[in-house]
């Protein structure tokens, strides 16, 4: 029941730092049985959603000590209007978007992923990339704030 409800957000996760669909999905399933298997280290204290990050960022970390790191270049699709000229001009906006988180330092896209895609809080980002709550609240604000200006230059 975890796998069906986490597995498309663990891959896109995954996905995040190795660059690579068919190692993310991989990583996915491999933290998936490490949790299995070490059921007993997950502590209550997050959610689970939390703590299956966290073991996803360590896994991606992991691999990518042996390979380099490529461009983000996820496809992501929000639309939702029956309206067809509605639907172009909200692909072109995420499309827009999309490639303006790109130009982000990796450290922001991955804040402005796990917040605003993910919806995770401030203090469960803070578990998964390792910082202090304080940092995240930083980096958060310094990464809306640069997607901001970029996003203008194009207005």
């Amino acid at each position: 029941m975890l796998i069906k409800k986490y597995r498309t957000n663990a891959i896109a996760f995954a996905f995040k730092y190795t660059r690579d669909s068919f190692i993310a999905e991989d990583i996915a399933q491999e933290s998936f049985a490490y949790i299995y298997v070490n059921i007993d280290n997950y502590k209550e204290k997050y959610s689970f959603k939390t703590y299956l990050f966290t073991i996803i960022k360590n896994k991606s970390i992991d691999f990518l000590r042996k390979k380099t790191f490529l461009p983000l270049n996820e496809d992501v699709d929000t639309i939702s209007s029956f309206d067809v000229e509605e639907a172009i001009i909200s692909k072109e906006t995420t499309n827009l978007v999309k490639g303006k988180i790109n130009l982000l330092k990796e450290d922001y896209q991955r804040i402005i992923y796990l917040i605003e895609y993910e919806g995770f809080s401030y203090e469960e980002a803070a578990k998964i990339m390792d910082k202090n709550l304080g940092q995240i609240k930083i980096l958060i604000y310094r990464a809306r704030k640069k997607l901001k200006l970029l996003l203008e230059g194009e207005v």
